[in-house]
């Protein structure tokens, strides 16, 4: 996910704030959950049922899961209408969608959710669409940043405060004098070639592909780092839905879940297919590559299971006390308990009958 500077809009928010808890409408009608060779399926009384996602950033590859499972019908045929309101620089920060109730579930990151519960909303996350780390340094092999031990001294190219924020974590989980300097930079790497800075704060699904359109190839020309092997294991695409509608309305998500992930089994059987849909429909205005789009679905692919956990989406033991302990590192006080914040038996619920 490539961050921005994202901005709030409307007229409830410029006069509320854009994190005050904002009340839904009256309750929505609560969906009964049957199963079919373990699918879950709303009741037919509750078919159609519409679910509003606001995704984080503009839509692309990264969204290739949602993608895939409207198309092959996969929500459909869980009883559920998917729309989805698109992120990017100019458009609101989509927990402040959420809090507007202009959205069923958020897609967001740890520490905005956690910023926006400091102010107030009860906001749980119910999947990680991305559990592994994906944001990451680029550096060349005349000055590698590859381990904490490199970081101390580093120019690090950096697009905005959420990059300095993350990095000034990871100096203070390793116990490392801050000893660096931030350069503004934009969302390409280029500035790194010309020597503008010694890393750049990347995403390691997408400006590592700019690289390789030059060809430039990793692990000679330039070199790529996770930000987990620097400490920082924090999952990214976090799905968010506002915590009281988790008991009358449970089939409904449970319903999503479930669709989502035969999206994501069929993304992963060719991700050709999910680059395809995004260029020629759901983001056809954005003039996307196509090339481009099938690297970053097959280089995001490999970062929606972590190893060793029980499924796609999930998040493990380990990564919840690494994201407390980032939080902690970024100066935030006063954190909400684990339980509260993270709720993953819908999704396990969810795995029910695939063959994940």
């Amino acid at each position: 996910m490539n961050p921005g500077a994202m901005q709030s809009k409307g007229k409830a928010t410029r006069e509320r704030g854009p994190w005050d808890r904002r009340s839904f409408l009256a309750a929505s009608v609560a969906c009964g959950l049957s199963t079919f060779a373990g699918i879950p399926i709303l009741r037919a009384a509750d078919t159609a049922r519409l679910l509003t996602i606001a995704i984080g950033w503009v839509p692309n590859a990264e969204y290739a899961d949602i993608f895939v499972g409207m198309e092959k019908q996969h929500f459909a045929g869980a009883g559920l209408t998917i729309k989805y309101i698109g992120g990017g620089p100019n458009a609101p920060v989509s927990l402040v969608t959420l809090a507007a109730g202009q959205a069923d579930i958020a897609g967001t990151s740890w520490l905005q959710l956690l910023d926006a519960v400091a102010h107030g909303n009860d906001f749980t996350i119910i999947a990680s669409m991305v559990p592994v780390t994906p944001e990451g340094l680029i550096s060349l092999p005349k000055r590698p940043v590859l381990k904490p031990a490199d970081l101390p001294g580093a120019r690090f190219l950096v697009q905005g405060p959420n990059e300095r924020a993350i990095l000034d974590a990871v100096f203070k989980l390793n116990h490392l004098p801050p000893e660096h300097r931030y350069i503004p930079a934009g969302f390409s790497p280029d500035a790194l070639l010309a020597g503008a800075g010694d890393a750049y704060f990347c995403y390691v699904t997408n400006q590592p592909v700019i690289f390789e359109d030059m060809n430039l190839k990793q692990g000679k020309d330039f070199l790529v780092a996770r930000m987990d092997q620097f400490g920082f294991r924090v999952p990214s695409q976090l799905l968010v839905v506002e915590r009281k509608r988790l008991a009358s309305e449970r089939a409904t998500f449970v319903a999503f879940l479930h669709a989502l992930l035969q999206g994501y089994i069929d993304n992963k059987k060719d991700p050709a297919y999910g680059a395809q849909l995004v260029v020629s429909k759901y983001a056809r205005e954005y003039g996307f590559p196509l090339h481009q789009q099938t690297r970053l679905n097959e280089l995001q692919l490999e970062l929606e299971k972590m190893p060793g956990t029980r499924g796609p989406y999930w998040i493990s033991d380990e990564q919840r006390v690494s994201m407390f302990d980032a939080a902690r590192a970024t100066g935030r006080t006063n954190l909400p308990d684990p339980a509260q914040v993270i709720d993953l038996s819908l999704l396990a619920e969810a795995y029910k009958g695939l063959p994940l």
